[in-house]
């Protein structure tokens, strides 16, 4: 027999609505054999064999499921425990996590409650029936369907989200099976597993709420070998092949967050049975999809419920809610491919368009008066922007190539891209790469900004990244915020590969009397770094920061002397020539500088907000004029000094590109 086996990760319960169900429309449009309406909104499956399902239309709650059975006179037996007031039988919960809001330390919860209604019947003769439910909630439309089989029954849930932003979730399946006697209940199947103290999520559903379920009681005279539960976020790993329900308890079966972390961990199964001795019966529970397993029995509190005894179990997703998102099919690489006319359907009318490339999604953003932009889904690179000169045609401001990589797959660098890490003492790192569209915002009559979105595993960090195109300026805006509970170190660079005609033609004006600090080029995901780099007679070799710092403790030179005289320094030229090859970071660099190329006849002001240092590589003028190389690139960076982003708060920085020649 399986019990509440789910195609999806999610199971919903509502609460029951008012509206009167009349069961002779519903049977003249959903009428099959073995399948019977009644007043209240309620459906009988009974198959062939004679086993059936009651189930309520209006909040999506099984009653009753008598199988089949070959020692009773009438051969049904009732397997649910369901009260009058239709608390306990099989109850699909889920909980919304509302959008975090940083000044609160704990995110809010929700219960949806809406009216579900019956879409679709199937049969296959009268040995297998099948009911649809659905209903919507917000951004979310959830599929209900249920089924029965001779010898077991199933739940499927199918949840879409159609909104902009993710939606994160706990869920849980809680079955509520009736079992003869205290003594004689148990479950089977999870030996080895590791557990914890935990309540059930709550619902309109529940007979022991969340408080009640955790409360402790006394053992009794006669329990010989009775141990007390262990208190919450303790683990434990159960070594014997039977636990017995008896006595009180609530626990949830999964992985430690501690034994995720790893790149190897043992799982908890994926079915395990209940006991019932007294009946001699037993269940086999099949979870798929779901990450953990909740089980809880009531101990001496079953008595104010009646004579006989009960346990609540099911498959459940609901230690780590942080793990479980409902995305659009947009969010990142590791999903379904990008839905471009979705996208066009629910983003159009702000002057951007969608092209799908390969596996990627080009979003144009195009104003009236000729500037554009080009931005690439999921990777979040700006590969294109054309602005509008002095000379009435546009020119394209920033240096991106394209080559085969070594499967054939194209190869892109380049362009303005994010690149930073967070990190804690912890050892926690992560790094915001696959973004998702949230929002876009304006027109092509005076500027566009397209908002992207990034949240990392645990859920304690988001970040948001926001493209802006306006008439004469093409900014890049990051917002990191900390949900956590402790701080965390940023480090990184908003780059930009500016095109030049050569470094040989290129000036960097503003600099003067900014200190700098000369180190190997910053290696991103999209830098675009000459293969010889480093390796003239005037310029630091391409070496690590370790390697570097290692290299100061030489015979006969103190490491001050050698840092003043290799690595750091003051820039004593306000017209700077990047002619040959230079990677530095500037400490105390102005907001904004000037780039020049005198090739093309053109100008970039750069400017900054949040970052203090500026990063600036030229590749040298040793490269062929207008190729690959012909580009200065410059960053946005907190590469020597990270940023402290506090537990509870944000953090911004923003690079602009100044376009100053029409």
């Amino acid at each position: 027999m399986c019990l509440g086996e789910s195609k999806d990760k999610v199971g919903i319960g509502l609460a029951s609505s008012s509206t009167t169900f009349v069961p002779e429309s519903l049977e003249v449009k959903f009428g099959r054999k073995g399948i019977k309406f009644s007043d209240g909104g309620t459906v009988e499956l009974t198959v062939r064999n004679g086993s059936s399902v009651k189930l309520q239309i209006p909040n999506a709650h099984i009653t009753s499921y008598k199988p089949k059975v070959y020692w009773k006179d009438d051969g049904f037996e009732e397997v649910l425990y369901t009260l009058p007031n239709s608390r306990g039988g099989i109850a699909l919960v889920i909980n919304e996590i509302l959008e975090p809001n940083p000044k609160l330390p704990v995110p809010n919860t929700t219960t949806p409650s809406d009216q579900w209604t019956l879409t679709d019947v199937d049969s296959d003769s009268i040995d297998a029936l099948q009911v649809e439910l659905s209903c919507s909630q917000g951004s979310l439309d959830i599929s209900y369907v249920v089924s029965l089989y001779p010898l077991s029954m199933a739940t499927a849930v199918i949840v879409k989200n159609n909104g902009r932003k993710p939606v994160k979730l706990t869920t849980a399946i809680l079955n509520h099976l009736m079992s003869k006697t205290r003594k004689g209940t148990g479950i089977q199947g999870l030996r080895s597993c590791t557990y914890c103290t935990h309540p059930p999520l709550s619902s309109s559903f529940e007979i022991l709420s969340p408080g009640e379920a955790m409360k402790t009681e006394e053992p009794g005279m006669f329990s010989f070998g009775w141990e007390p539960e262990k208190k919450p976020d303790i683990w434990s790993t159960q070594d014997v092949p039977i636990t017995v329900l008896k006595h009180k308890l609530s626990r949830l079966y999964s992985v430690p967050p501690q034994e995720k972390a790893k790149d190897f961990y043992n799982s908890i199964p994926s079915k395990y049975e209940t006991i019932d001795q007294g009946r001699e019966l037993f269940f086999r529970i099949i979870r798929m999809g779901f990450e953990d397993i909740y089980v809880s029995s009531p101990g001496s509190f079953s008595e104010k419920y009646g004579k006989d005894y009960f346990i609540c179990t099911g498959p459940a997703s609901m230690l780590n809610w942080s793990n479980f998102f409902l995305k659009k099919w947009v969010a990142s690489i590791s999903y379904p491919p990008i839905d471009t006319e979705y996208l066009e359907s629910e983003f159009s009318g702000h002057g951007v368009t969608f092209t799908e490339v390969n596996e990627s999604c080009v979003v144009r953003m195009a104003l009236e008066n000729g500037s554009i932009a080009n931005l690439m889904l999921p990777s979040g690179l700006i590969t294109s922007y054309k602005a509008q000169m002095w000379h009435g045609g546009t020119m394209e401001l920033l240096h991106t190539t394209v080559s085969e990589g070594q499967n054939g797959s194209p190869v892109i660098e380049g362009g303005v891209s994010l690149a930073c890490n967070c990190e804690n003492d912890d050892g926690f790192l992560w790094s915001p790469s696959s973004w998702a569209l949230h929002q876009v915002k304006g027109d092509p009559q005076g500027s566009i900004q397209v908002e992207l979105i990034c949240t990392s595993s645990d859920g304690k960090i988001e970040a948001k990244y926001m493209v802006t195109l306006q008439e004469d300026l093409l900014t890049s805006e990051i917002k990191i915020f900390n949900l956590g509970m402790a701080s965390f170190r940023m480090t990184g660079s908003v780059l930009s590969h500016l095109t030049v005609s050569t470094p040989e033609a290129s000036y960097a004006v503003g600099l003067q009397g900014s200190d700098f600090f000369s180190n190997p080029p910053f290696l991103a995901d999209f830098s675009i770094i000459p293969p010889a780099f480093g390796k003239t007679k005037n310029q630091p070799s391409k070496k690590s920061f370790g390697e570097i710092f290692s290299s100061w403790a030489t015979k006969n030179q103190s490491p001050e002397k050698i840092v003043e005289k290799e690595l750091e320094g003051e820039e004593t030229d306000n017209y700077k020539h990047l002619t040959d090859e230079m990677s530095k970071i500037y400490k105390s660099a102005p907001r904004n500088f000037t780039l020049i190329d005198r090739g093309r006849r053109n100008s970039v002001v750069v400017g900054r907000d949040g970052f203090k240092e500026v990063y600036l590589l030229s590749p040298g003028s040793r490269h062929e004029s207008y190729g690959r190389y012909s580009y200065i690139c410059v960053g946005q960076a907190a590469l020597l000094q990270p940023i402290i982003i506090e537990s509870q708060s944000e953090w911004r920085g923003k690079q602009s590109l100044h376009n100053p020649n029409m």
